[in-house]
């Protein structure tokens, strides 16, 4: 198997011939120019003077393996797959770890017969195959689309003189709840890159935020530093690019403490690599922080210590109530 060098994501895998017009119409946006609208149709039944199209169903191992041994001298080919690509699925495991880049276990379909992108007849169809009618030996498809500002599914049909079922099967969860939204199947190339972590991803996870600037949250910030200094950029130096701290505070860090003692903790602190920010917080994320200017603070690790207040059980006590800073003040 020859290494993929661009995935590439046409509705059709060529645009050198348009198929013949019928009475319904699909309409295409291309993706290199999103404001220019090319049209096409259904494919009609075979005249008597064309070759026979077989249309094949899924770009899987059968799939591919019938698209790669057939005579394209006697058959069209036709592909119907919302992946334009075969998958070497036992590799896949080694892509998530880096032993092997996603290319190298991927092979486009036009790759594995060339016919799809060089016969007038022979044509790939980023699409899904909604049901089949064997009466009028017709296919009913929908494109895929994706993104935030995708167009409803664009429906189509096309006839056939042959059809190959070779849609695959999906991954048992024996009707388990959750697996679905939780899981990850190692069956696609996506799934092999949502489990091999990004370098972005890492920085995050590594990053270590702490939010309020009083004894506990100086004092765990200046602990955790130490412990990345002197311990981890020894044993695990393949991730001391990646681990850092941030202490945020919304005034002054310990400040109810003397002058001296705040700017030389200050000192200390930015010494051993804590960055600190000047900001208040106001949304908290699964994955990251929204300060108070809208700027985002992503972390792996977040721990708050913005000081204590009464607990539930005094709050409802039925006693007057006297707050010591009035009093104070």
């Amino acid at each position: 198997m020859s290494f993929l060098r661009n995935l590439l994501k046409p509705s059709i895998l060529k645009s050198r011939t348009p198929f013949p017009f019928s009475s319904s119409t699909l309409y295409y946006k291309t993706y290199s120019t999103p404001a220019s609208v090319t049209t096409y149709a259904g494919l009609e039944p075979t005249r008597p003077d064309e070759k026979p199209r077989v249309v094949v169903l899924g770009s899987g191992w059968a799939g591919c393996r019938l698209i790669k041994e057939i005579d394209t001298k006697i058959y069209d080919i036709v592909c119907v797959s919302p992946r334009n690509h075969m998958v070497f699925t036992p590799l896949l495991a080694s892509t998530c770890v880096g032993t092997l880049e996603f290319r190298s276990v991927a092979e486009p379909i036009g790759r594995i017969q060339p016919a799809i992108s060089t016969e007038p007849g022979s044509y790939y169809f980023l699409a899904n195959c909604s049901s089949v009618d064997t009466k009028d030996h017709v296919v009913h498809c929908e494109a895929v689309t994706e993104g935030a500002q995708s167009m409803d599914p664009w429906k189509f049909k096309i006839a056939y003189d042959k059809l190959i079922v070779a849609s695959g099967a999906e991954a048992s969860t024996f009707g388990i709840n959750g697996v679905h939204e939780h899981a990850i199947f190692l069956r696609e190339v996506h799934h092999a890159q949502e489990i091999r972590v990004s370098e972005e991803e890492k920085r995050r996870l590594l990053h270590c935020v702490v939010v309020g600037g009083g004894p506990t949250g100086v004092e765990f910030s200046g602990e955790l530093s130490d412990f990345i200094m002197k311990d981890v950029h020894q044993r695990y130096a393949h991730v001391k690019d990646y681990i850092h701290v941030t202490l945020i505070e919304a005034n002054e860090i310990l400040s109810s403490f003397d002058d001296r003692l705040r700017h030389y903790a200050v000192k200390q602190l930015t010494k051993s690599g804590v960055h600190l920010v000047h900001g208040m917080v106001k949304d908290v994320q699964p994955d990251k922080l929204i300060l108070s200017d809208d700027s985002e603070v992503p972390y792996g690790l977040l721990v708050w210590s913005t000081g204590v207040g009464p607990s539930p059980f005094v709050k409802n006590l039925e006693l007057p109530k006297v707050t010591w800073w009035k009093d104070w003040h």
